[in-house]
């Protein structure tokens, strides 16, 4: 069986001790990890290799979606190569550690997903613009002149391209979901929003002159 092909080992499943197999397979991923910390490039491929396949089918498992999934299982590469000189061999086995890491980005993708639905959510029920639902943290901003300068502007563009910069920036939906739930074309979200910024940032501009 291929390491990619392998059982992902959480942490504090008992079971039988490892195999002779899966200790090289530890030793070697400990390697990798140790190359990678020192700069190698090759190493982190060679880790993509070995490893990628069950990381991916870890997180297609937490995130249900398969192209999610593939940009998580990116991130946390991103974040191998980073943190690799971070690895305490006497904290957990590598792949252990790097099935935690992985997991950490995938909830915290999930998280962010959920903020989005209550943002939709919000949404669908208020029936309109969001711009007096903004939290408490926008309001404070407002009170400062380029907030209120900017708020002036947002007030003055056509009202779909408010709510779509709206549920963008200040929601932090993407335009796939305000796509979703405004019922309109994605090509129709991207040109509102576009035109909207430009205009914002004419605006801001003629009146900073």
């Amino acid at each position: 069986m291929s390491p990619s092909e392998q059982p992902i080992p959480f942490p504090g499943v008992e079971g039988r001790p490892p195999p002779a197999a899966d200790l090289a397979d530890a030793g070697a991923d400990a390697r990798l990890l140790a190359e990678i910390a020192a700069g190698q490039a090759g190493a982190l491929a060679e880790l993509y290799r070995r490893r990628g396949g069950a990381l991916l089918g870890l997180l297609a498992r937490i995130l249900g979606d398969e192209t999610e999934a593939e940009e998580a299982l990116q991130d946390t590469f991103v974040q191998l190569w980073r943190r690799a000189a971070n690895y305490d061999a006497a904290k957990a086995g590598p792949f252990t550690w790097m099935v935690l890491l992985a997991r950490g980005l995938a909830l915290d993708r999930l998280r962010r997903r959920a903020r989005h639905a209550a943002a939709l959510n919000e949404y669908r029920i208020s029936g309109g613009p969001l711009g007096s639902h903004t939290d408490d943290g926008f309001a404070r901003a407002s009170e400062n002149e380029t907030a209120g300068r900017l708020n002036h502007a947002l007030a003055k563009l056509p009202g779909e391209q408010r709510q779509a910069i709206e549920m963008a920036f200040y929601r932090g939906c993407t335009q796939d979901e305000i796509a979703r739930a405004t019922g309109e074309p994605l090509g129709t979200i991207k040109a509102r929003i576009r035109r909207g910024m430009m205009t914002l940032r004419q605006r801001l501009k003629d009146r900073h002159e």
